[in-house]
């Protein structure tokens, strides 16, 4: 397609779950083209942090943040996610305290699988296990 489009916008059907293998599962979408598009977001797993961030948890590991599913431990250990309550160390930079009492309060109860279980519940779908 030519102009090809600055960014596309990867969709599912509500129900399916993402699978980095097959090049046609989802619909692309240019969000700059010519379409009347209206989009409404429902929930973003782990609203109160951006990719990047790092944090440590409930037991001293520290982590960073790339996505919901995608959390790197500083430690080496390759598996496992944080243990809430979540404490901020850095947001592209040293964090305000409002910004560090924010993820405090949203991360005072529950943990990761509520937070991945109220997403798949909306989502209608899964996480997939990311390969390491």
């Amino acid at each position: 397609m030519l102009p090809r489009p600055a960014c596309y916008l990867d969709l599912l059907r509500q129900g399916d779950t993402h699978d980095p293998e097959p090049e046609d599962q989802e619909y692309a979408l240019d969000p700059a083209g010519g379409e009347p598009v209206r989009i409404e977001l429902l929930f973003r797993p782990y609203a109160f942090l951006e990719p990047g961030d790092e944090v440590s948890d409930r037991n001293g590991r520290s982590w960073r943040f790339d996505t919901a599913w995608d959390w790197h431990p500083f430690d080496g250990e390759q598996s496992g996610t944080p243990a809430w309550p979540l404490t901020l160390l850095s947001l592209d930079g040293e964090p305000t305290p409002e910004e560090a009492a924010a993820v405090a309060r949203a991360t005072a109860v529950g943990g990761h699988a509520e937070e991945r279980d109220r997403w798949a519940g909306l989502a209608l779908a899964r996480p997939t296990a990311r390969p390491r």
